[in-house]
């Protein structure tokens, strides 16, 4: 730690101290459920759509962005615009106005309104295993780049680390509720963008040429491609990041118990789709420079020190890339200090808003809510923290990349439960039957292409011609989750019992758009 100077430390101990604060503060002003998990309904939109930004992108985006940019080029920058550009104008436009008529405390309640109860409870099951999988690979990624901060890779100095950054935010968590939850989350949001946009011009300070020489330089190495139609299904190109782009992050911003408990936490739909909005713009822009800053570390690297970007171009390596410039070409600027605030920021809202939502939907989809007090909801949320700290320790002795094993759980899961809202939403005829049986069929592609696939011998995966390449890229996982949840849920809806009036009545999308547009006319 000999980099790191009494500064640096006193920024990272006092970004802590701050958001430990916000949680003691709000501790004292939650009355019921209601208020502990959805802010009393009367939020302000701005730190509900920062605190949707700073939930999304965790402390994996926060290494594993400007590694991608560093390493390979542009191809998930495109899906993640897809972000603005596709997910929040549809979900604006169509979809808030009939989730803000439900009145539901649970998305999922939903689903048991329109199929049975059972669907509910599975659908909420399947969130919690998503977020279980999220926060876990979230803090493994921070165990990595403490290894490299701290200058150590003792195991036992990374599980401490882990373990006291997990029981932080668990701890305010716990005391403040949402409202502490959205308002750190506001804090962390400006703290994950200041400490990348001064990072980046140290970066390109620190390139012979300046930012001439970066454009080109990046451009002759093909790092801001994002267009490219070669390659088959194990090539990202630009058919693999629309798929990710659209089905991973339509499922997270559609059918995440996490993002409609923030649409209820504001009065109105206008309000909600400001705070939507402003997550597209924060994402928009930060992730926008978080690859100008991986693109700068490849021209950096590349004029500087060869040597270690080659050495940190392999697994789990490539996520030590940042910190690596921090700890050994930035010091004497506070950047120590301030890539540990941003680093904390980016776990501990990723890793506050996961417990948050995590006993909300314990609590009301499984114990029904209003019948459990706030001081067994806290409870549930230390529980769950603590569970997650410790689940994020044992991650912690594995050496394997975590990006990409996140985006398999998240293609899957959320694939899962966007196509189970989509036939509920679109399909009269969907009944239960249906809907079961198309789960059944989405597990079952999604374990032979994370299965059985990447089992198989080269002799075998040759018989595979192109399928062969999903062996090594989940960003396919999303869309074969969510199409035969649909097609096999679909063909067995119409081939069983049509469900009862009463089971789709208000309950379809198209028919609130139609209602809606008609009284306004």
């Amino acid at each position: 730690m000999e980099h790191s100077s009494t500064f640096d430390w006193a920024i990272c101990f006092g970004y802590l101290a701050l958001v430990v604060g916000l949680g003691i503060y709000f501790s004292n002003k939650q009355k019921d459920n209601d208020d502990y998990f959805f802010g009393g309904g009367n939020m302000h939109w701005l730190p509900v759509g920062l605190s949707l930004f700073a939930t999304t992108f965790s402390s994996n985006s926060f290494v594993g962005l400007p590694a991608e940019g560093a390493f390979r080029d542009y191809h998930q920058l495109l899906a993640i615009f897809f972000i603005p550009f596709i997910v929040v104008p549809i979900t604006c436009i169509w979809f808030m106005p009939f989730y803000k008529s439900f009145g539901f405390l649970s998305l999922y309640e939903y689903l048991e309104r329109r199929f049975t109860r059972a669907i509910r409870l599975l659908a909420s099951a399947i969130f919690m295993v998503y977020l279980a999988g999220w926060m876990g690979t979230m803090l493994l990624a921070v165990s990595r780049i403490l290894n490299v901060v701290l200058e150590t890779q003792s195991a036992t100095q990374t599980i401490l680390i882990i373990t006291v950054v997990g029981l932080l935010a668990t701890a305010y968590t716990a005391l403040g509720g949402v409202k502490a939850v959205i308002w750190t989350d506001t804090i962390q949001a400006f703290a994950l963008c200041g400490g990348m946009f001064f990072l980046l011009f140290l970066l390109v300070g620190g390139i012979d040429g300046g930012w001439p020489a970066f454009f080109e330089a990046g451009s002759n190495a093909g790092k801001f491609e994002m267009f490219k139609t070669t390659g088959g299904l194990g090539e990202r190109n630009v058919y693999s990041a629309c798929a990710y782009g659209f089905f991973v992050y339509l499922g997270s911003q559609l059918a995440s118990y996490g993002a409609y408990q923030r649409y209820v936490t504001v009065d109105s739909i206008g309000d909600a789709r400001r705070a939507l909005m402003l997550k597209g713009g924060f994402t928009l822009f930060s992730c926008t420079l978080f690859f100008l800053v991986g693109s700068a570390l490849f021209v950096f690297y590349q004029q500087n020190d060869l040597d270690v970007f080659t050495r940190l171009s392999e697994g789990s390596s490539k996520d030590q890339l940042l910190p690596h410039f921090v700890i050994n070409h930035a010091s004497g600027f506070g950047m120590t200090g301030l890539i540990l605030a941003g680093l904390f920021a980016a776990a501990m809202s990723s890793l506050d808003s996961g417990i948050n939502s995590m006993t909300a939907t314990l609590v009301t989809d499984w114990l029904h809510g209003r019948q459990v007090t706030t001081v067994t909801s806290r409870k549930l949320t230390l529980l769950f923290g603590v569970c997650v700290t410790g689940i994020a320790c044992l991650l912690s002795m594995i050496n394997s990349p975590v990006f990409d094993i996140l985006l398999s759980i998240a293609g899957a899961t959320l694939g899962l439960l966007l196509a189970v809202l989509m036939m509920g939403m679109f399909l009269r005829r969907a009944n239960t039957v249906g809907v079961i049986s198309g789960l059944v069929a989405g597990l079952l592609v999604f374990a032979i292409i994370r299965m059985w696939i990447p089992n198989l011998d080269d002799a075998s995966l040759a018989k595979l011609g192109v399928w062969a390449g999903l062996k090594n890229n989940t960003w396919w996982d999303g869309i074969f989750a969510t199409v035969p949840t649909i097609i096999v849920g679909t063909l067995v809806s119409y081939c069983t019992t049509r469900p009862e009036a009463e089971q789709f009545r208000g309950l379809l999308l198209l028919d609130f758009l139609r209602q809606r547009d008609g009284e306004g006319s």
